[in-house]
Order: C-alpha cells, then structure tokens, then sequence
C-alpha cells in the first residue's frame, strides 16, 4: 500500500475523533426557575443574583423559549438523555426506566471516542448508561454528606461537606485525570435547588433583612377562578403556599422558620410564607451559582474553554410564588419553560439571544450534532446547532406538545402565542400576548371558538406526528424494569 495516502488518511481520522472534537461540560439543577437566574431579567433580578451563570449568557446564547415535555423530575431527565417524548422512552413519572431500545447520547459519544463522565443527581430507576465512571446519589440525594453508588466499585462512598460544592469538587478531579489526548463529555448534576432548598451555613446571612419582590399573581384566587387545572393542583394541597385550612401546605410545612407575622390573617401567612420559600431558595441557587463559577474558572485556567461547549439547564422550570404555588408539574409558563445557557465561542456569538421554540428532546442530539456525531434515528428531537451558529432553519418547529400522567393528568401544545390545555375533558385557552400571567382561561367565549378547534386538530396532528396513543404507553416495554415485589 502507499504509505504517501494511508498516513493522512490516519491522521485526518485521528484528528476527527480527537484534537478538534469539542469537549462538553453539560450542568443541570433541578427545579431552577429562570426567574432565578439574573441574565434572564425577571423580577428577581437584583436579588437571585448569577454572576457566573450570567456569564454562560454574556459569552454564549440564552434561550427564551425552551421547554420541557413532561414537568416532573425522571421523565425530564429521561427525555434529555434520550432526545424522546415520555411515551417513547418509558419514563412517565418519578422513578421510572429508560427502556433498553431507546438511545442515549452518552452512549453514542462514547462509542465514537468521548471520556464520559457523571457526577450527582440521576433519579432515573434504571442505571446510567454510556459513561465511563459515574458517581450518583439514590434518588434525590442528600444535602449533606451525601453518599454515591458508581459503576467502579460496589462499595457506597459517603464524601463530607454541602452536596453542590462535593459535586464539583469530584467532577474537577475527574477532569484533572483525563486522558488530554480525547475529548471528553462531563455530567455535572445538581441536586438543588429542589426543596426543601437547603443551604450551606456561608449564605446564612444572605438577604436577611430584605424584602423579596412578589409576583404579581402572588395572591391569585384560584378556588373561585376559572383554571380547571389550577383548581385541580390546587388539591395538591402541599403545593400551595398557604391556603386556609390546610394542614399540609407550605406555610405549615415551614411556620417555625418564619419572620414574625399574625398567624390569625391567612394573607399575612401566605405573604410570609412567600418570603421564606424565596429567600430560602436563591440562597441555595447562589451555592450552585458559585459553583458553576468554579467549573467555568478551572476552563479557563486549563486553556479549554474555546474548544469545550458549557450548557447549563434545568429539568423543569418552577413555580416561585406565581398563583400562589410551589413546585411545577402544570403546562403553564412558570412550570413548562426551562433556562438553557450555552457558551461555545468556536460557533456561537457572545450575547446572542434566542427566541426560538425549543424542547428538552432537542439537548441529545444537539450535543451529538456537535460533537460529529451521526444522530440515531429513533431520537424525536431537533438540533439546535443552526440556532447556536445564528441560523434558524426555514421549517423550525412553532409549537410544542405537553403531557403530564400524574395527577392532575393533562395534555397541551404552547405556540408562540397561545398555551391550550385539556384536562378530563375540558378546555382551557390562554393567550400570552394579552395575558402572560395566565390569568384568564378564554377557551369557553365565543370569540375563541374557532381558535379553540383549530388548536384541538393541531394537538391530535402533533399526537400523530410524534407516535403518542394511549395504546402505545401500554405496550412500553420495560424489559429493564425490576420484578414487582409479591404482595403480602
């Protein structure tokens, strides 16, 4: 043979699996509102302050419009890793298992030559697959101490100290070990801010004496109102800041830990009840604010940060006080938008802001796409690479398709500019450029009835498009899934 053409043969592929492959640092927190991320200017931006998230976003692109199909912890996770929809990979609520014939992006960049690592949170029942060393916590995990299982040792590792700050510090070792000579893919995965939003003791003092802006729907009447679904999450009673009567709402989960107040006016509580859950909560995004800095820092210092692609997410957005409510769950605004962050100066312009509709199936195979990887088929999600790069393709999608299987079951498809929501059969319409609080459900007024058909027809088309029937979530099939206990 001619060795004059086997040898830049060889070192063109070499050079395309290695040098110039991009390196991939995704972080992702749980249950992070972007109200609670400065860069994205909500009312909370000179209080939930993100220096170092804020940066992803001054050197890279935001993201206003991304959302999640399925608002609940697992099945937004499962959907990431496998680019998607709940139906198709088999995750429909907490807990649930990948099954075995979906796609995982790890899995298809560490076959191509990628170090792949994860490190903290993973709650998916199923292990996590495509990774050379993982290290994750059982479920949610702890604040504190937590204790990892990983695919290296069969003993538990316990590791001292506050979760976010034992999470990177394990994910910068990893990185100081790697082998220089591949690019790797790094899973940096938070347990906060997911409540009881724990903090460590250095942020104490932080905003103590300060009172935190309310939304303005803070005080929203949703027992009286017109929401079929709020009234619904509404018996979630846990979920509700403070309610009248209720034993189990927040206030109530919290009173011993409140500012003083009189416990004889409901509104009082509620407003105390408010202050508590935010304050509580961005002392406990700043930790991970400073960790993220942390990570950005090492980057810079190690000279990877122009060929390494830093993505920060969060599996759903939150309810930070908006109707009343905490948690998410709901296909309204503040529980179906996630935040999306990425830097990666080789394609993206600094500052860049997009509005594009996108969805959590979109992350595997834009990550694929990236790292020059042939996307599998079987994923249902889109690239955003032509958006990062400045270039919206001409067909990107205009709306969205929403499913929740837990309590209160609905379905739902947000376009630009409507959000339509069906709940044990009925309606419900909001039109976001006259009422982006979401305050008004106008699905039953004869001005929208036309509209509320169009909408209808679009959300079966989308069912059709993307394989979802109720037939098709019985015949899932969970080979991977571990046998029922016996019942007693």
């Amino acid at each position: 043979m001619n060795l004059n053409i086997i040898l830049p043969l060889l070192l063109l592929i070499s050079s395309a699996f290695c040098g110039d492959r991009p390196n991939i640092v995704f972080i992702f927190s749980d249950d992070h509102a972007s109200e609670a991320i400065s860069a994205y200017g909500s009312h909370l931006k000179d209080y939930a302050k993100t220096p170092h998230l804020d940066r992803i976003a001054q050197e890279g692109m935001l993201f206003k419009n991304t959302f999640c199909n399925n608002s609940i912890c697992s099945p937004s996770r499962a959907s990431i890793m496998t680019g998607q929809y709940s139906h198709k990979n088999g995750v429909l609520n907490l807990n649930g298992s990948i099954i075995d014939n979906s796609p995982v992006f790890t899995e298809e960049l560490q076959k191509s030559g990628y170090q792949t690592w994860l490190v903290g949170k993973w709650h998916i029942h199923s292990k996590p697959r495509g990774f050379d060393k993982y290290k994750v916590v059982k479920g949610q995990g702890k604040y504190f101490n937590p204790t990892f299982y990983s695919n290296t040792t069969d003993e538990l590792e316990k590791l001292e100290g506050y979760s976010s700050d034992v999470y990177t510090d394990r994910a910068l070792q990893w990185l100081d070990k790697r082998d220089k000579e591949k690019p790797f893919c790094l899973l940096l995965h938070f347990k906060a801010p997911h409540h009881d939003y724990q903090y460590p003791p250095r942020h104490n003092e932080l905003l103590k004496d300060v009172k935190i802006p309310e939304p303005s729907n803070l005080f929203e009447d949703v027992h009286n109102g017109d929401s079929h679904l709020k009234k619904a999450f509404l018996n979630e009673s846990k979920f509700h800041l403070s309610r009248k009567g209720d034993n189990n709402d927040y206030y109530e989960r919290h009173t011993a830990e409140m500012e003083p107040h009189d416990a004889s006016n409901n509104r009082d509580k509620w407003r105390v009840a408010y202050q508590h859950m935010a304050k509580t909560y961005i002392r406990c995004v700043t930790a991970v604010d400073e960790n993220v800095g942390r990570v950005l820092d090492y980057l810079d210092k190690h000279k990877l940060a122009e060929n390494t692609i830093v993505v920060y997410s969060s599996d759903q957005g939150y309810w930070l006080g908006q109707h009343g409510f905490y948690d998410k769950r709901l296909a309204l605004e503040e529980s179906l938008r996630m935040p999306l962050l990425v830097r990666y100066p080789k394609l993206t312009k600094a500052g860049s802001v997009s509005e594009d509709i996108c969805i959590n199936i979109d992350y595997a195979p834009t990550f694929l796409d990236l790292a020059g990887v042939e996307i599998p088929e079987a994923m249902q999600g889109k690239s955003l690479k032509g958006i990062l790069a400045g270039k919206t393709p001409d067909d990107w999608r205009k709306s969205v398709y929403y499913r929740y299987y837990a309590s209160p079951k609905h379905s739902a498809i947000r376009t630009e500019r409507y959000t339509f929501i069906e709940i044990a059969g009925k309606y419900e319409l909001y039109d976001l450029k006259n009422d982006p609080q979401q305050m008004n459900n106008i699905a039953d007024s004869v001005e929208h009835k036309a509209l509320v058909e169009k909408l209808k027809k679009a959300k079966s088309d989308y069912e059709k498009e993307i394989g979802y029937s109720k037939a098709a979530v019985k015949n899932l099939n969970h080979s991977n899934r571990p046998p029922k206990k016996a019942k007693p």
